[in-house]
């Protein structure tokens, strides 16, 4: 069987999936999902895959995990347990580390039971199996309520998402050193690259930071704050994403799977613009370029 790693927010999340689940169509095996890190993780809002989509998401039991990584244990004849080397060397080779964070051309080689250890943050690794992880990626709920009222104009509207990440990107010292934010003259300058481009373009903002948000981008008639998901109904604003025709995104895994969405699900046509930011981290020693599409403008 095919086991990833599951660690971080809903979007890294989704990204992890993603690359087992392609793993696991080209080489035939079953794909499951290690919780273990995530259950110690207190950021963000844990596993909810089961909650919020319809795809069969199966977890990994201790025996999978036994079984991958070979964690059997011999006794030795003073009865402790160690090693059995055999086992251990069946199974060399089966944990796989991401070695970058752009595509690893080495992962279409892949073969037999694996452990994946990653982010895989490239839709190269999963392209293959695209239409079956958008199925897997369709969202059980359906609106109500204000959530409702916001899905009515964004589908009756030339609809833009801007999503404006901030949370732990600035209160975490070592997440905002790691990742930056998106600073206002890149909201400024992609909304006005909008406004230039389509005609008649609705914004619908969503934000950890609403309060700053609505300082900085102001309260223009073309502009529609989306408030009231936050904690564990934070993923509504996801789905609100996935069904605007255009998408201004952060430096954000969550944004970048609701741009992936809308286009995958049937939300946009053939003049979809997505608007990325230039520097996807703000400290890397390399040049990210896999996790952009191809079609996305980087300001």
């Amino acid at each position: 069987m095919i086991i990833t790693r599951l660690i971080g927010g809903l979007g890294n999340q989704m990204f992890q999936y993603a690359a087992g689940r392609a793993l696991s169509e080209s080489t035939g095996q079953k794909l499951r999902l290690d919780l273990t890190s995530l259950r110690k993780y207190r950021l963000h809002q844990g596993y909810q895959f089961n909650e919020i989509f319809t795809g069969d998401f199966q977890i990994a039991s201790n025996l999978d995990l036994f079984t991958v990584l070979g964690f059997r244990m011999r006794r030795d004849t003073r009865g402790s347990a160690s090693p059995d080397p055999s086992v251990l060397q069946k199974r060399l080779g089966r944990k796989v580390n991401q070695p970058s964070h752009n595509y690893w051309e080495g992962f279409d080689s892949l073969s037999g039971p694996k452990y994946l250890s990653g982010y895989w943050q490239s839709e190269k690794y999963f392209k293959s199996s695209r239409e079956k992880i958008a199925q897997a990626f369709t969202f059980r709920d359906i609106l109500t309520d204000e959530n409702q009222r916001i899905s009515d104009n964004i589908l009756n509207s030339t609809s833009v998402s801007v999503h404006v990440r901030r949370g732990d990107y600035v209160s975490n010292p070592n997440v905002k050193a790691f990742h930056g934010i998106c600073e206002w003259p890149y909201y400024h300058k992609a909304i006005e690259h909008m406004r230039a481009s389509l005609s008649h373009p609705h914004f619908f903002v969503f934000s950890d930071e609403l309060q700053e948000a609505r300082h900085e981008l102001g309260q223009a008639k073309d502009i529609t704050y989306v408030t009231g998901n936050v904690g564990h109904l934070s993923y509504y604003d996801m789905m609100l994403m996935s069904q605007c025709k255009h998408h201004i995104i952060a430096n954000s895994s969550f944004s970048w799977w609701g741009a992936w969405l809308a286009n995958a699900h049937g939300y946009t046509d053939d003049g979809h613009i997505v608007i990325s930011p230039k520097n996807w981290f703000a400290r890397s020693t390399e040049t990210i370029e896999d996790i952009y599409m191809p079609n996305w403008l980087r300001f």
